[in-house]
């Protein structure tokens, strides 16, 4: 018989957790059970999907999509030790992404896993790139006044005041950027914002516009992860006209020290691994290096039409 692939009914939840944490360590996988399930049940409007495939009403495999805002999905590479199992899981994956409102379905992989990508890749996720992930401790910040030395004025993002210009630099900062590209063009200024608000835990609270004598330059729009005591640069550009004046670099020392004012552990952020201008700034300012991801991607270029979401 073929294998069907089918969205698990509430009654499923459980057998499909254990399926997931089989491989986990015995003393914590009753927690990691439980723990992925009340995340599961919490979830009041349908954006966490776990998709079974069964043979012979047997289960072979579970995959776990999950609708983070409009515009962005992510999933987790299937669990299933059969090649065909994981290509069902993946081709209905890509037709939930393909039918839903997003722009954008991802998932992050070691680099080393091939087997996995090349999966991946034949079943409608190509790779998109690889990100570099990177960490400031917030130590030894020596605040060089970069802001004040060129009479440039923060403003705070304000829903109904100056949203418009946040949009408007978004859309600016996107143009020959070097930080996935091809996103840039998939999506919207407006899906870009807020997919950015989606990140951690405090919404718009820490989103500044940076301008100088009343011309917009650019924008960091950061992010609070509470639990971890850190904060996160989701978004930072500057205009195309005004790149190359050491703006990143005042841009980036403002965030290290609003980061540092709210007692944070530490400042993180990702960066396309071909953006090697941006790396460098974030390097001279104090960042290391931690590790890097690759990003295997469906992206609404690539989705023949757009089609009513599925609920």
């Amino acid at each position: 018989m073929s294998i069907t692939v089918s969205l698990a009914s509430p009654e499923e939840w459980p057998e499909v957790s254990a399926f997931i944490f089989a491989d986990a360590a015995a003393e914590d996988q009753d927690q990691q059970i439980n723990e992925f399930l009340e995340t599961v049940k919490a979830d009041q409007n349908g954006h966490k999907l776990l998709l079974i495939a069964r043979e012979n009403n047997v289960l072979l495999g579970a995959g776990v999509l999950i609708f983070t805002d409009a515009s962005t999905a992510f999933f987790w590479p299937p669990f299933t030790a059969r090649t065909d199992c994981a290509a069902a899981l993946l081709q209905e994956m890509a037709t939930r992404i393909d039918q839903s409102e997003v722009s954008i379905g991802q998932a992050l992989l070691d680099p080393r896993q091939l087997n996995v990508r090349r999966l991946l890749t034949q079943n409608g996720f190509p790779h998109l790139t690889n990100l570099v992930f990177m960490r400031h401790p917030l130590t030894d910040i020596r605040s060089q006044g970069l802001l004040a030395d060129k009479h440039i004025q923060s403003i705070p993002f304000d829903e109904q005041i100056n949203r418009h210009r946040f949009l408007a630099m978004l859309d600016l900062t996107h143009q020959f950027s070097f930080d996935c590209p091809a996103l840039n063009h998939s999506r919207t200024a407006e899906e870009s914002l807020e997919s950015h608000r989606s990140s951690g835990d405090s919404d718009q609270q820490y989103w500044y516009l940076f301008q100088h004598e009343n011309t917009d330059l650019g924008v960091i729009l950061l992010s609070e992860h509470r639990s971890e005591n850190l904060w996160e640069v989701v978004y930072m550009g500057v205009a195309p006209e005004q790149r190359g004046k050491g703006y990143g670099a005042a841009l980036i020392e403002f965030g290290l020290q609003q980061a540092l004012a709210h007692n944070q552990s530490a400042l993180m952020l990702a960066v396309d691994y071909k953006n090697s201008y941006a790396i460098k700034i974030y390097e001279e300012s104090g960042f290391i290096r931690q590790n890097t991801l690759s990003v295997h991607a469906r992206m609404r270029s690539q989705f023949s039409e757009k089609k009513p979401k599925i609920h």
